[in-house]
C-alpha cells in the first residue's frame, strides 16, 4: 500500500463553491452582454417590433414639423421653413412635384435651409429609430429568465473546477 504525505498547501486546487460563485456571475453578465436574437424579440413582442419603430418614427416626424409649423409662425418671412412644410404637407404627388419644383427653382440660401431643415429631420428620424431598437433590445435582455444563465454557468465553473482537481491529484502521482 502506498503512502501520501499530508501536505500544507494544494496549490493545484481550486474551490468549488467559489468556482461556482465566479461562474454564476460570470452567467449573470453574459444575459446582459450577449446580443439579442431576432426570435427573443419576436417572441416577447408578438412580432410587433417593426410597427414600434414605424410608430415612433412618424412622431418623431410629426413633432419636428410641428415645431417647424411653431417657429414659421414667429417668422413668417422664413421661405426655407415655407417650402419645407408646402413639402412635407403636400398629400398627392401633383403637389408634392409642384414642392419640388418649387424648392429647385428658389435661390441658393433658401436651398440651402430646405437641405437644413430635412437633414435635421433625418437625424431626427434616425435617432428616434435608434432609440427605440435600443428600447426594444434593453427590454428583451431584461426579460431573460436569470436562471437560464446563472445555473448554467455556476455548473459548467464547478464541473471545471472539479475536473482540474481531479487532473491536479492524478499528475502528482
Amino acid at each position: 500500500m502506498a503512502v501520501c504525505e499530508i501536505r500544507n498547501t494544494e496549490p493545484k486546487n481550486i474551490n468549488i463553491p467559489a468556482a461556482a460563485a465566479a461562474g454564476a456571475g460570470v452567467g449573470l453578465g453574459l444575459r446582459y452582454f450577449l446580443p439579442v436574437q431576432r426570435t427573443e424579440v419576436d417572441t416577447l413582442l408578438f412580432n410587433q417590433s417593426e410597427e414600434m419603430k414605424k410608430i415612433q418614427i412618424r412622431s418623431a416626424k410629426k413633432t419636428f414639423v410641428e415645431n417647424i409649423e411653431k417657429r414659421f409662425k414667429q417668422n413668417p418671412s422664413d421661405e426655407s421653413m415655407n417650402l419645407f412644410l408646402q413639402r412635407m404637407k403636400a398629400a398627392t404627388t401633383e403637389e408634392i412635384r409642384a414642392a419640388k419644383d418649387k424648392i429647385k427653382n428658389a435661390p441658393k440660401e433658401i436651398q440651402d435651409g430646405v437641405s437644413k431643415l430635412k437633414s435635421a429631420l433625418a437625424d431626427r428620424i434616425k435617432a428616434s429609430k435608434n432609440l427605440t431598437e435600443a428600447n426594444i433590445k434593453n427590454l428583451v435582455k431584461q426579460s431573460r429568465s436569470v436562471w437560464a444563465f446563472v445555473l448554467p454557468g455556476a455548473a459548467l465553473a464547478a464541473m471545471g473546477a472539479y475536473v482540474y482537481n481531479v487532473i491536479g491529484t492524478i499528475t502528482d502521482d
